[in-house]
C-alpha cells in the first residue's frame, strides 16, 4: 500500500460537523463524503456514469465480474454493476480503494461556538455562519497507486476551483495546499469517459465557476458589508473583527442575498430551486456558491471564488436562459460586486475570472473537461 500526505492551509473555514451539531474537530467521514460530491460531478462531466448514492448505490456482482470479457478493467467492473465513481469511494461488494486519516493542527475560527446571524439590509432572516476548523491540516491517503493518483489530481482541482468538506454554499472549504509528500507516482491524468447525456445531477458540463479578485479603496472594508455592519456593537463584532483580521470575511449572505432578493425574477419558484430551499419535507441544494472573501499574499488583495452548475431539468430548460441574464448582469461588472456586498468605496483594482471556458455559462464537451481538469497537473512526487 502506498502513503501520499498532503498538508493544505485554510483560507476559509472548513467544516464537518459533529455529533452535537458543531464542528469538534475534523471528521473523516465529512471530507470523503465531500471528495465523492466532486468526483461524481466530474466522472459526469468526462462523460461518464456515476450513481446517486442517496437513490440507488451500486452492487458489486462477483459473478458478473468473472464473467465479463472486456479487456479494461473499468469496463469489467462496470459490467458488474460498479459505476465510474464506485470503483474509487465503493459500495456494496466494492471497498474503498483508500483510506484517509487526519492530522491536524486547526483550531475553532472563532471561540465559543457562537454562530454569526448575518443578515443582509431588508432581511428579517438571515444566515447561521458556525466556526468551523481553521489553520493547517495533513491529510494521510493510503492506498494502491492508481487511487491515490486520482486523489491528489482532485485535490489539484479542488484547491484551484471548488472547496473542501459540506457546505461549499455556506463559503465553507477553501484551501490551499502547502507540502505533498509521498511514494513517487506518476501524474494522473483525466480523459473522457463515454458520452453519457447531461441529467439532473451536478455534471462538471454544466458548471460555470468564478473568482472575483478586489482591492479594496477603503481601509477595514468588512466594515460595511451588507449583514455584518449590523453586528457593530453587539456581541458578535468581535468575532467579525478577528476573523477578518485573519484575512476571512463572510460575504457570502450578501451575495447570496443580491441575487435571490434584489433581482426581478419572473417566477416566485425560480429563486427556491437556484438558491436552494427547506420548506416542510422539501429540501433543495443550492446550485449557487460564493466563499468568503479571503486574503491573497498581496495584503491589500482579496478573492471570491464560487461556482453555479444549471442541471438538465425543467426548471433549467425553462428559465436557463433567464438565470444566465441575471448571473452574467450581477457579476461581470465590479460596481455590481460592491452594490451586491454594500461598499460605498469603490476598488482600486477588481477583476473577473471564469472557468472552464473564458466565455462563461455554456456548456462543455467532454474533451473540454478533460483539458481543463489536466491544466493542474503536476510533476510526479518524488
Amino acid at each position: 500500500m502506498n502513503e501520499l500526505k498532503i498538508t493544505v492551509r485554510t483560507l476559509t473555514p472548513l467544516w464537518t460537523g459533529g455529533v452535537d451539531g458543531t464542528c469538534d474537530r475534523l471528521h473523516e467521514t465529512g471530507l470523503i463524503g465531500s471528495l465523492r460530491w466532486w468526483y461524481e460531478a466530474i466522472v459526469r462531466g468526462l462523460g461518464g456514469y456515476a450513481c446517486d448514492p442517496t437513490e440507488h448505490s451500486c452492487t458489486f456482482d462477483e459473478e458478473k465480474y468473472r464473467k465479463s470479457k472486456a479487456s479494461d478493467e473499468r469496463q469489467r467492473l462496470r459490467d458488474a454493476g460498479v459505476c465510474d465513481a464506485c470503483q474509487l469511494f465503493g459500495c456494496t461488494g466494492w471497498a474503498r480503494r483508500f483510506r484517509l486519516q487526519v492530522i491536524a493542527q486547526d483550531r475553532p475560527a472563532w471561540e465559543g461556538n457562537r454562530s454569526l446571524n448575518v443578515k443582509p439590509y431588508g432581511r428579517t432572516r438571515g444566515w447561521y455562519l458556525f466556526p468551523g476548523r481553521v489553520g493547517t491540516v495533513t491529510l494521510v491517503l493510503t492506498g494502491e497507486e492508481q487511487a491515490l493518483s486520482q486523489l491528489l489530481a482532485l485535490f489539484r482541482f479542488l484547491e484551484a476551483w471548488g472547496s473542501l468538506g459540506p457546505r461549499p454554499q455556506l463559503g465553507y472549504g477553501v484551501f490551499r495546499i502547502t507540502e505533498i509528500e509521498g511514494e513517487a507516482m506518476p501524474p494522473f491524468s483525466w480523459f473522457p469517459l463515454g458520452e453519457a447525456p447531461v441529467g439532473n445531477l451536478p455534471d462538471l458540463r454544466t458548471f460555470t465557476f468564478f473568482k472575483l479578485r478586489f482591492t479594496s479603496g477603503g481601509k477595514n472594508w468588512w466594515d460595511q458589508v451588507s449583514g455584518l455592519s449590523p453586528l457593530r456593537g453587539r456581541p458578535e463584532w468581535p468575532v467579525v473583527q478577528h476573523i477578518a483580521t485573519e484575512g476571512m470575511v463572510p460575504v457570502m449572505p450578501a451575495f447570496k442575498n443580491y441575487l435571490r432578493f434584489e433581482q426581478r425574477w419572473s417566477s416566485v419558484e425560480l429563486p427556491h430551486w437556484l438558491f436552494g430551499t427547506l420548506r416542510g419535507n422539501e429540501r433543495a441544494r443550492s446550485k449557487v456558491a460564493f466563499s468568503w472573501a479571503y486574503r491573497l499574499s498581496d495584503k491589500e488583495e482579496w478573492e471570491i471564488r464560487g461556482w453555479v452548475y444549471l442541471p438538465d431539468d425543467l426548471y433549467s430548460r425553462a428559465f436557463g436562459t433567464e438565470v444566465v441574464r441575471v448571473l452574467r448582469e450581477a457579476l461581470q461588472h465590479s460596481a455590481q460586486w460592491q452594490r451586491a456586498m454594500g461598499l460605498s468605496t469603490p476598488f482600486r483594482s477588481a477583476s473577473i475570472a471564469y472557468a472552464p471556458s473564458p466565455t462563461p455559462w455554456q456548456r462543455a464537451g467532454q474533451a473540454a473537461i478533460a483539458r481543463f481538469l489536466n491544466s493542474f497537473a503536476s510533476e510526479a512526487i518524488s
